[in-house]
């Protein structure tokens, strides 16, 4: 990501927070990177099903 993107402050609770760290590790990516790779998905998945 570059310098540049904006940054996002978000509230989450602490078990989700552990459960994404733990994701992050398993898939070797950051928890910002994890985090964009599940948004990302998200996104598609709405606009797919909001096309059918």
């Amino acid at each position: 990501m570059a310098r540049n993107d904006t940054q996002v402050n978000v509230r989450m609770p602490h078990e989700i927070v552990g459960e994404l760290k733990q994701a992050a590790v398993n898939n070797r990516r950051s928890m910002t990177a994890q985090l964009n790779i599940i948004i990302e998905e998200w996104l598609k998945n709405q606009n797919e099903n909001a096309k059918a």
